[in-house]
Parts: C-alpha cells; structure tokens; sequence
C-alpha cells in the first residue's frame, strides 16, 4: 500500500491525456500499426538514457508484442526497482477502440520530457497486432472518431479480452512474461465504449475490492478512486463508474460489472493488482 501512494498523481495524469490534443488525435486519425511503432521507435531513440523499448514473444500475427519502459534512473529491471510503482498501460486490446493507442503516445512524450522519479510506467502500445493491422471503416460505423481503424478480433479471431485464463493467443503468452516480470503496481486497460448514449467523456471500471488484500481495496475503494473522480471533475471532464446499460432503464441503479479472470483486469487482481479499464465515449469528439 505505500508503494500505492506515490501513484495516484501518475494515474491521474494519464487519465487527463485523454482530453489532450495530440499529434494524431488533433487530425481525427489513428494510427496504422507501422506509423505507430515507428513513433514509439524514434521516442526510444530520442531518449535512451531513461527509455528503452523491449520486444517479445511473437504473437499470433507473427509479429513481436512491443513495450516501451520509462524509468527516470535508466534501471529497466523490475528486480532492480523494489522501491518504485510500476504502472503498466495496455492499448489496442480492442483496436477499433483506438482512444487509448493515441493518448498513451501523447502520455509517453511527456513523461519522457518530465519523468517521475518514484513511477516506472509500462506501455504496450498495441497489444492485438492482428487486429490493428485488420484495419477499415465500418466495424464500429456510429463511433465519432477517425475514418478508420482495427477490428476487435485478432489474427485467429479471438476477442483477447476473454483470453487471460484459457490462453488461447500468443499475445496472452507475452502478456503473461510482461507481467510477471514487472509485477505492475496498477493496470490500465484502455477501451473505448460500445454506445449506451450518457454524458460523461469517460467510464472508469475499477478491480473489485473483494477480490484483492483488505489493505489494498480499502484503499482503492476510499482512498484512489475518490481522488480520481475529484480531479476529472476539477478538470471539466467529470469521470464515473462504468455503466452498462440495455433497453432499460436506471431507476433501481446500475449493475457493478464483474471483472472474472478472464478479463485483463480481473486478472491483474489475481496477483494483487490493482486495475483499472478506461471507457472513453464513442459518441463523443475524438480528441
């Protein structure tokens, strides 16, 4: 829990880079697989002293899965950084979801510019390759946002977010050495959301506190979340729980989503994680 401290600054941040205008989100357009590495590829470059971008296994596109480590004293082994919060970021699980590819690009320049010295962040900047590079126009044809973008399924046509218990990708493979090595403070997942019509930019869908150490979900649950909702709100972009909703109305409230194992999230709490699953609003301007 102390470690969980020096994060939530850091966590806050990355959720404000979802109102930033950045280099591709000020266009309207998301990236192509290729234009997105070859950015992460020239930010390593610029910044070798305190970034380095790792591959590894390959997934089932064939391709390696890709992460970019930021750490302000140039250690890049977990081993080597007990003292630190690590928070590993997660993009493209969904690549017609593109919010979260382009803010984490945004994020990783400015973090780099002005590293934390007590936060090591972890970036997968696309995490279902195939299905980024499964790139058109029509998958998610009422989403406000850019002209085109990847599919939800990947190379084999899996949604890899029900994949993390049954393994059936190669990305979970090298999704699995990325997280045990780095043994990740907190998890962010990022998506963007399906249609319910609501006013809020952005849904927060949190690990249940149940399923984690009491010490630890008391402070999720009293401490993390109540600051983030506070400072979405005094940045004009209030921020609330995730909600689903079909065909009914909320009159006697919403129902908590459950995050089972199977999802990257529920995962993460398996190991006492704390994980959070943005949702940025398909129907609202993409930047």
């Amino acid at each position: 829990v102390k470690n969980q401290h020096m994060s939530i600054r850091s966590l806050l941040t990355i959720s404000f880079a979802f109102s930033t205008f950045g280099l591709f989100s000020q266009n309207n357009y998301t990236p192509t697989y290729n234009e997105l590495l070859t950015e992460y590829r020239a930010l390593n470059r610029n910044y070798t002293s305190i970034s380095k971008l790792d591959s590894f296994e390959v997934t089932d596109r064939g391709i390696p899965l890709h992460l970019l480590i930021i750490s302000a004293d140039g250690v890049f082994s977990r081993n080597s950084l007990e003292d630190r919060t690590v928070v590993l970021i997660m993009n493209g699980i969904h690549p017609g979801e593109p919010c979260g590819i382009n803010a984490s690009l945004d994020f990783a320049r400015a973090k780099l510019e002005s590293p934390d010295k007590n936060v090591v962040y972890c970036i997968i900047p696309v995490y279902n390759i195939g299905g980024m590079l499964n790139r058109g126009s029509y998958s998610r044809a009422n989403q406000v946002g850019p002209n085109s973008y990847g599919f939800r399924g990947n190379t084999k046509n899996l949604d890899l977010n029900r994949d993390f218990i049954k393994a059936d990708s190669r990305n979970v493979m090298a999704f699995y050495k990325i997280f045990h090595h780095w043994r990740p403070n907190i998890f962010i997942d990022t998506h963007t959301s399906n249609g319910a019509d609501y006013q809020p930019t952005l849904t927060l869908l949190s690990s249940f506190p149940e399923n984690m150490e009491p010490e630890m979900g008391s402070y999720l649950t009293h401490t993390m979340e109540p600051a983030l909702y506070t400072a979405m709100k005094s940045k004009g972009e209030e921020m609330v729980p995730y909600v689903n909703v079909f065909r009914t109305t909320p009159d006697s409230g919403f129902k908590a989503f459950t995050d089972h194992p199977r999802y990257s999230t529920g995962f993460a709490s398996l190991f006492n994680t704390i994980g959070f699953t943005t949702e940025a609003h398909m129907l609202k301007p993409f930047h």
